[in-house]
């Protein structure tokens, strides 16, 4: 069979079909598709876990926090200083009402606090068990928060030997994680 003008553009028509069989065999490098969504974040007015400084000597909230959230702190004076906010040398110090949390989700959660490391003699404890002789500890124990419930917490701060609380070296003040976790 010779080559001829026919016979040259049946077989450059069978090449292009198959070409087109091999590139449309869904065989492929990338995809590119045009989508759009939204993300909304909550203030702590409407968190799960709402969190509230109740003591104005000691306790304050200022902005700075992550999804711009409040950041609760909580300043004590230097020993010697005085006030109502000082530290007491060789003794326990109790601030009363420190910070509230309330459980605003609707699943019971235990809630405990975490301290960075080098932190001792500090402790967030129930202030409805403020005259009992075995107060829950948050830090060690945490507690179990029911949906809507609210519990006021006192701060309480030792300054023993045995309590060991130090002031950080660095000048830059400790870090409290707060942790809710489901019991459901």
């Amino acid at each position: 069979m010779g080559l001829s003008r026919r016979n040259t553009i049946i077989g450059i028509g069978t090449l292009a079909v198959g070409a087109g069989v091999i590139g449309g065999s869904g065989a492929f490098d990338s995809v590119e598709a045009n989508r759009s969504f939204e993300v909304g974040v909550t203030g702590d007015d409407a968190a799960l876990l709402g969190l509230e400084a109740t003591n104005d000597i000691i306790a304050g909230t200022q902005s700075g926090g992550s999804g711009e959230n409040d950041i609760i702190y909580f300043r004590i004076s230097e020993e010697g200083s005085g006030g109502d906010a000082a530290l007491n040398e060789n003794a326990t110090t109790v601030f009363f009402d420190a910070m509230r949390v309330t459980n605003n989700g609707n699943k019971s959660v235990r809630l405990s606090f975490v301290f960075d490391g080098g932190i001792d003699g500090v402790a967030f404890t129930l202030a409805e068990e403020r005259n009992d002789t075995s107060r829950t500890d948050l830090v060690s124990e945490g507690y179990v928060l029911t949906p809507g419930e609210s519990i006021s917490l006192d701060l309480r701060i030792d300054t023993t030997a045995d309590g060991g609380y130090v002031e950080p070296a660095d000048g830059e003040p400790y870090q409290i994680t707060i942790q809710a976790v489901s019991t459901e």
